[in-house]
Parts: structure tokens; C-alpha cells; sequence
């Protein structure tokens, strides 16, 4: 059965694999949030939208070049980055450095662009467009197979931004540098682009540039023999991350291999049948994928069918089918996908995890922690030293896996960290949710029970705490915990704040209540570089609950199982969570699309 892989799952490999570093819980912002900003600003500057692109501002301009600098910059900065910095004001506002640097490289891209359109005019060339020239958020696909191979791979992603440099045909990256790279890393991720574009029918002759702005604008070029020298050791690590070479002495049966198979094609052709019986004319778009709760279905929209017409039929195809639960719909990396339950549903348990933990820093610890596996078996992490997951909203109803989940994140946090690396302040306003942890050493305080001791003077003790550490970076200009602890050789325990029940803590009178969400946004909005994590636990994201001081301050999201879609649209601001299987099974959202994950049962643990 063909392994499907996404892009990004090469590149964190090769970022890995070389010693590269890429947003890897340093404080910088993500590739995820500013990347996606500054590709978006240079897809509207050189796209078709007469309102957002360069013709905006310089078709009125002076033909002089450090005028059409100027008025670049500026018609970047209002109409383009100012309306998306503000959007993503939650995460960004106490990344004043990080938003400035990005902003220095926003104006080195004008700059770079405003003198090659310059130098096209000066070369007669003042009416060319340049939309036609660019990929941008374009899906890729490369299909491959090495004879020495157990099955083929399917690698799909989206372009960022690659564009056909008018003028002279040469094709290049634009990205935006947010990490340390590796030249060997450079290389790989140029012949990786390089094999989707051709696999996709572009040609491509000559060298491939990467221009990348760190915000200074450098440029690497990449001749042909440069790329095909670096194909053979990119295969190989493709290879190795979907799993297709088998080691030397491992006899390999496919007994199991073919059972899957065949189940899900039988599942498959009743889902084209039951949509065609419909009048829905759809077809399946590559291999299914069998994941430890259900199989995912990749499907091609006949002509005029709409993703809409296919939603719609979610009941009939759970009848049809014989399903407990609704299918799931949507779309990843510009297709469209059916989930559908499995029969014989695996259980991820967390010994079977905990051998792919991350290891902890001898300083530092380790600031990430298990949300689950996703559809291919690949331990999904959260890093909460990134801005945008810094603190985490778990949301799911009765049976939905939640408290075993929140027990598992907890026990992969004490797996990879000792007692002097993580501290934890448990809230449990029903009594019933962290008994496994009462006599941890990990534990910052007893369990917070808030009929004894009210919850708003525990958090007042963490802003307390976070005001005490602030003082301390400051001493000497630390940004970080980790900065600190690395500069002084003295540990600093990140402390986990984790409350289950949520609306139950606030459902008293209004002034607890008040109490409460004036000390979660006083950590919300600052408690990130001092160490300190807040994750909030609710059964039902009601707006009440959600909308407001949750909201504008805890930007990443877990979503178990839920009753409604309204519900789901609350938390995660997409429908789907109404749609999951239960225990265990959860779409994570920081920054982009939902992504499904099976979290893991936690059994037997030694705290």
C-alpha cells in the first residue's frame, strides 16, 4: 500500500537530520504564523489582484527607484502586513523583536522587488505581469519507488512560494529564514522542491535559487549536478521516515499488510457506490491511508460537484455503511478527505509511545509534550516554548477521552523532565481527575481542590511567581527561561498550570469569576518566557465559556469528541470536532488546518 507524506515531514527530518534548527521551542516566532504572513504579503505584491499587488503602488509613482522603494514598502505595510499583524494580534504581541525583524524583511523583499522591476523596465518590459510566473499555495505531488522498497510513496505539499523569475526563466524559493539552517539542509529542501516541480510537469532547466530573507536578502544557487547529487541521499531519508526499507535480517510478512488492503478497498468502493447512487460523482484520489481509528479516503470532485453536495450525504453514508459515527469531511493539502470509522479500532497506548519521547535538556528539561499519533503512526508533539503554544484549551464531552488524555499529556511531560525541570499546580474542581498524581514529587503545590483553597489566589501565586522570574531575566537582558538557566548553570522548573472543569471554577458568583480571568490574562499574555503554561480543560466550549479572556489568550486548541458543531466552531472556529469517535480521538489546532491525532491511553504510569 502506497505511504503518503507531507512535505513538512521532510523537511523537519532534513532540519533534524543535518543539525539545522527551525523554530524549535527557542522563542523565536514560528515558520507556521510569520512564514505564512510573508508568503501570503508576497503572493498579493506579485499576484493578480490589481488592489493588493506592485501596479497598486507604483503605477502612480515617479520612475525613480528609490521612489518606487518607498511607495512599496508603504502599500506593503498598510494594505498588506499592517490588517494581518492585527489579525494575529494574540500571538504576536509580546514578540515585539521577532515582529520587527519580520518587518525588516518584509522591506528587504520591496526593495529586492522594486529593483528587479525596475531593471524590467529599464529593459522595455513595463507592462509585464508577473502572476503567471508564480506558485503559489499550489499542491505538488511526487510519486516514487525504489526497487529495495516494501511499497511506494506519495509525497504531496503545497508550495509556499516558487516563482519563474520574469525576465531571465530562473526558478526560486522565497521564504522567510526564522531558524538556523544547515547548507546540507539548504541543499536537501532545494532537491526536494526540485523533484515536485518537475514530478508536476513544470520544466526546469538550469539551477534552482533559493532567496531567502533572515531579513537581509541572500541568495544560493543550486546547479543540476549540485541537485542530482543530492537526490540519492534525499530518497534514502524519505525512505527511512515512511518506513519502506526493511533492516538487513527482518523477515517481513504481509499477511496483515493485505487484510488492510483489502478492507479498506471493500469500504472504499461502498463509499463511491453509496455518493454515486446520489448523483454525487466522485472517484478516489490515490491509496487509502489506515490509521489506528479510521481510514482516510482521498477523493477527486467530479465535474460541478461540490464539496457541499458531498457534506451533505454525511448521514446516508454512516447508514449505508453501517457506522457509529457520522463521517468526517474536509479538505488537506487541497484535496478533499473522507475518515471513516474502522471496524477493528486500535487502542495507541502510551508505553508503546513513550520510547519516541524527546529527551530532556540537562538545564532545561524538555518543553514538549504528547498530543498524539497522527494517521501514518508519527508521534505528534507541542512544543509550549513556541509563542503560539504556549498555552493550550482542551475541549470534549463525556466519553470523549478527555481527562485520560490530559493524564497522558501530564505523564509524557514527567517522562521526559525530573522534578527539578517541571513543577505542576493541578486544579481539579470535581475531585476526580489527578488522585493518580497526589503524592508526585512533580507537584508544585497539593492538588487544588477550590472548596478549600479558591483557585484565583493559586494563579495570583503563579502571576506572583512570573513577576518574581521576569525580574530575574531582566537582570541581564535574558529572553527566556532557558536563556537563563544556560547563562547561569541554575535551573529554572517549568511549571505547568492544568485545570480540568473549567466551567465548573467559574460557574460561582461574578467576582470570582472576575478574579479568576484577571489572573488568566495576566499569564496568558506573559507567562510564556518566564516558563509558565497554562492548560484549561472544559466539557462544554459554550460562548460564554470560550469567547472572550479564553479566547484572546490561549491560542492552541485540543478538541475531543463534541456534541454539536456549533461547539466545535467555537473552539476551533471549523466544524469536525461533532464528527470524532471518542476516547482519544482529536483534531490540534495552533496556526492552519485542524489536524487529527489518536491520543494515547496512559494505563499503568509510575509518577
Amino acid at each position: 500500500m502506497t505511504v503518503h507524506l507531507q512535505v513538512r515531514d521532510v523537511r523537519s527530518a532534513i532540519y533534524s537530520a543535518t543539525g539545522g534548527v527551525r523554530s524549535a521551542g527557542t522563542g523565536a516566532p514560528s515558520a507556521a504564523l510569520l512564514g505564512q504572513v510573508f508568503h501570503d504579503v508576497f503572493g498579493n505584491l506579485v499576484g493578480g489582484d490589481a488592489r493588493l499587488n506592485f501596479h497598486a503602488a507604483l503605477d502612480e509613482a515617479e520612475p525613480d527607484l528609490d521612489e518606487w522603494k518607498r511607495v512599496l514598502v508603504r502599500h506593503a505595510y498598510l494594505n498588506l502586513v499592517g490588517p494581518r499583524l492585527q489579525q494575529h494580534h494574540a500571538l504576536l504581541h509580546h514578540l515585539t523583536d521577532q515582529v520587527l525583524t519580520f518587518w525588516d524583511s518584509i522591506h528587504e523583499l520591496c526593495d529586492w522587488l522594486a529593483e528587479l522591476l525596475w531593471n524590467l523596465r529599464l529593459k522595455g518590459d513595463e507592462d509585464l505581469e508577473l502572476a503567471g510566473s508564480i506558485l503559489l499555495e499550489e499542491r505538488l505531488v511526487w510519486e516514487l519507488r525504489e526497487s529495495d522498497w516494501t511499497d511506494s510513496v506519495r509525497m504531496t505539499g503545497t508550495a509556499d512560494a516558487i516563482w519563474r523569475i520574469p525576465g531571465n526563466g530562473q526558478w526560486c524559493i522565497i521564504e522567510l529564514k526564522t531558524g538556523r539552517t544547515s547548507p546540507e539542509a539548504d541543499l536537501a529542501q532545494a532537491c526536494l522542491y526540485h523533484q515536485m516541480l518537475t514530478a508536476s510537469g513544470e520544466q526546469i532547466s538550469g539551477s534552482l535559487a533559493v532567496i531567502s530573507f533572515e531579513p537581509q536578502k541572500h541568495e544560493q544557487f543550486y546547479s543540476t549536478a549540485n541537485l542530482s547529487n543530492a537526490q540519492t541521499s534525499l530518497k534514502q531519508l524519505i525512505a527511512r521516515i515512511a518506513g519502506v526499507i526493511v533492516d538487513a535480517g527482518t523477515k517481513v510478512t504481509s499477511k496483515e499488510k493485505t487484510e488492510k488492503k483489502s478492507e479498506s478497498h471493500e469500504i472504499g468502493s461502498q463509499l463511491i457506490d453509496t455518493l454515486r447512487e446520489y448523483g454525487v460523482e466522485i472517484s478516489l484520489d490515490g491509496a487509502a491511508i489506515v490509521g489506528p481509528a479510521f481510514i482516510r479516503f482521498p477523493i477527486s470532485l467530479g465535474t460541478r460537484v461540490k464539496l457541499r453536495s458531498v457534506e451533505q450525504l454525511s448521514k446516508e453514508i454512516q447508514v449505508r455503511l453501517k457506522l457509529d459515527s457520522p463521517p468526517r469531511i474536509g479538505t488537506e493539502a487541497g484535496r478533499v478527505i473522507i475518515d471513516l470509522q474502522r471496524r477493528d479500532r486500535q487502542t495507541v497506548l502510551f508505553s508503546e509511545i513513550r520510547s519516541q519521547l524527546p529527551k530532556a535538556d540537562a538545564l532545561t528539561g524538555c518543553s514538549q509534550a504528547p498530543l498524539g499519533v497522527d494517521i501514518n503512526g508519527r508521534l505528534k508533539l507541542i512544543d509550549f516554548a513556541r509563542p503560539e503554544d504556549a498555552h493550550l484549551l482542551v475541549a470534549g464531552t463525556t466519553g470523549s477521552g478527555k481527562s485520560e488524555w490530559l493524564k497522558s499529556l501530564i505523564a509524557g511531560l514527567i517522562a521526559a523532565n525530573t522534578p527539578e525541570s517541571l513543577q505542576l499546580v493541578l486544579i481539579d474542581p470535581k475531585r476526580n481527575a489527578f488522585k493518580f498524581f497526589g503524592d508526585s514529587p512533580f507537584l508544585f503545590c497539593p492538588i487544588v481542590y477550590p472548596d478549600e483553597r479558591p483557585a484565583a489566589s493559586v494563579l495570583e501565586n503563579l502571576a506572583e511567581e512570573m513577576d518574581r522570574r521576569y525580574e530575574l531575566l531582566g537582570e541581564k537582558g535574558d529572553d527566556s527561561i532557558d536563556s537563563y538557566s544556560r547563562r547561569t548553570g541554575k535551573k529554572l522548573p517549568r511549571i505547568f498550570c492544568i485545570c480540568d472543569e473549567y466551567a465548573d471554577l467559574i460557574s460561582g458568583d461574578k467576582k470570582t469569576r472576575k478574579a479568576i480571568e484577571q489572573q488568566i490574562v495576566r499569564l496568558g499574555q506573559k507567562a510564556r518566557a518566564a516558563g509558565i503554561h497554562l492548560i484549561i480543560a472544559t466539557q462544554y466550549p459554550s460562548r460564554e465559556i470560550i469567547k472572550g479572556v479564553l479566547d484572546s489568550n490561549i491560542p492552541a486548541r485540543v478538541a475531543l469528541r463534541m456534541q454539536k458543531p456549533i461547539e466545535s466552531k467555537m473552539l476551533l472556529n471549523h466544524n469536525g470536532a461533532e464528527t470524532l469517535l471518542g476516547r482519544g480521538d482529536l483534531l490540534f489546532k495552533d496556526v492552519g488546518e485542524p489536524v487529527r491525532l489518536q491520543g494515547a491511553w496512559l494505563g499503568e504510569f509510575q509518577v
